[in-house]
C-alpha cells in the first residue's frame, strides 16, 4: 500500500471550478496501474483490428494513394495520440490539470471517469475504421452509416481539446501539449476525409442512377418503335389478304 498526502487543487485560469496541481504520490495506486494496462490492450487490440480490416480489403481498394495509404495512416495516428494521451492522463492527471469532478474517485479510483470514457470510444473507432475502409473500395457508394460513426468518433475523440479551456497552452509540459493537439488533430483530419469519401461516393451514386436511367429510356423509347413496326405489318398483312 501506498502513503500518500493528499492531492492538491487550485482555481482554474480559465474557468470557475478547481483543477488538479499536485497529486503528492510516492507509489501510483494498483487501480490505475491496471487502468494504464487495460488502456495499452484495448489500444493494441485496436490496432489488430486495423490490420486485419485493412488486410480484408486490401485487394479491393481504390487504387488510389488517398485510399490505400493516407487513409490507413491518419487510422494509425488516430490510434497511437489517443492511446497515448489516455494512458498519459491517467498515469499523470496533475501534468493536464484534471478538473476535480473529473479526477474523484467514485467507485475504482481517481481518475476512472477517464478510464471508463475510453470503452465505448474505442468501440466506435473499431466500427468507424471498418466502415471508413469499407467505403474506400471499389464496389462501395453508399456510406451515410459511415459518415455517422466516424463523425460521433471524431467529436467525441476532439474532447481531449477540453484540456485548454481549463488552463493555456503554456501551462503543459510539452508532451502533454503534443498528446493533446495529437488526438484532437488526428480526429479532426479523419472526420475532413470522411466527409470527403462521402461525397465522393455520393456523386459515384448520383452517376451511376443517371446512366441506369438514360438507359432504361432508352429501352422505353425503342419499345414503342417495335408495337408500331408490328401494327405496320399486320395492316399490310390485312391489306393482302383483302385484295
Amino acid at each position: 500500500m501506498s502513503m500518500n498526502s493528499e492531492p492538491i487543487f487550485r482555481r482554474s485560469t480559465f474557468r470557475n471550478e478547481d483543477v488538479l496541481i499536485s497529486e503528492s504520490l510516492k507509489k501510483l495506486p494498483l487501480i490505475r496501474i491496471l487502468m494504464i494496462i487495460i488502456c495499452m490492450i484495448i489500444g493494441i487490440g485496436t490496432l489488430i483490428n486495423l490490420i486485419w480490416i485493412y488486410n480484408k480489403y486490401k485487394l479491393i481498394l481504390k487504387n488510389k494513394i488517398f485510399h490505400r495509404i493516407i487513409i490507413p495512416l491518419i487510422l494509425l495516428l488516430n490510434i497511437f495520440f489517443h492511446v497515448s494521451h489516455y494512458i498519459h492522463n491517467i498515469y499523470d492527471p496533475a501534468g493536464y490539470f484534471e478538473p476535480k469532478r473529473l479526477y474523484l474517485k467514485i467507485f475504482m479510483g481517481e481518475m476512472e471517469r477517464t478510464f471508463i470514457f475510453n470503452f465505448p470510444l474505442s468501440i466506435l473507432f473499431i466500427i468507424a475504421t471498418r466502415k471508413l475502409l469499407l467505403s474506400c473500395t471499389n464496389e462501395q457508394t453508399k456510406s451515410f452509416h459511415m459518415l455517422i460513426v466516424v463523425t460521433l468518433y471524431s467529436l467525441m475523440s476532439m474532447i481531449s481539446v477540453g484540456h485548454y479551456f481549463y488552463e493555456p497552452v503554456w501551462n503543459f509540459s510539452l508532451l502533454c501539449n503534443i498528446t493533446i493537439t495529437g488526438e484532437t488533430i488526428m480526429a479532426f483530419l479523419l472526420f475532413i476525409m470522411a466527409i470527403f469519401i462521402y461525397q465522393s461516393n455520393s456523386n459515384k451514386s448520383i452517376d451511376y442512377i443517371y446512366t441506369r436511367l438514360a438507359a432504361s429510356d432508352k429501352s422505353e423509347a425503342n419499345i414503342p418503335m417495335s408495337v408500331n413496326q408490328q401494327r405496320r405489318f399486320k395492316s399490310k398483312s390485312s391489306d393482302n389478304e383483302s385484295m
